[in-house]
């Protein structure tokens, strides 16, 4: 457990670096993502492909700017040797203002490569 502990924070280190090839390293080739927007009615979903590409464009957009992204963790499970789930919450920063908060379900699972971002899902929270 320790083992894919230690790579979900590496990835948190590597949303916070901004470094977008990094942060998109870790999204599996198999990635499902399920985002609900600020009207709480608006949603997107993502395929891996999709995710990055937004990604590069989403980190783009910051560029000058600091981008903080702080996490609570609220429970997980390793559900299977080779899957993480877990739910947290997730402030996000942006020039050290809150801009929103968000509810998180993120499942890490080892592949070949190592432990990936494997699903995720978010709701705007607050």
């Amino acid at each position: 457990m320790e083992e894919v502990w230690q790579a979900v924070e590496a990835f948190r280190k590597d949303m916070n670096s901004g470094d977008v090839e990094r942060i998109n390293a870790w999204v599996s080739e198999a990635f499902v993502g399920y985002f609900g927007y600020y009207d709480d009615v608006a949603y997107r979903i993502y395929n891996g492909e999709e995710y990055r590409e937004d990604n590069i464009q989403t980190f783009q957009s910051y560029e000058g700017k600091r981008v903080e992204f702080r996490y609570t963790d609220m429970k997980s499970s390793l559900r299977k040797p080779d899957e993480l789930i877990l739910t947290a919450t997730i402030d996000f920063h942006l020039d050290r203002q809150l801009l929103t908060t968000v509810l998180a379900v993120e499942v890490f699972k080892k592949e070949q490569a190592g432990w990936m971002l494997y699903r995720q899902h978010m709701e705007h929270f607050a």
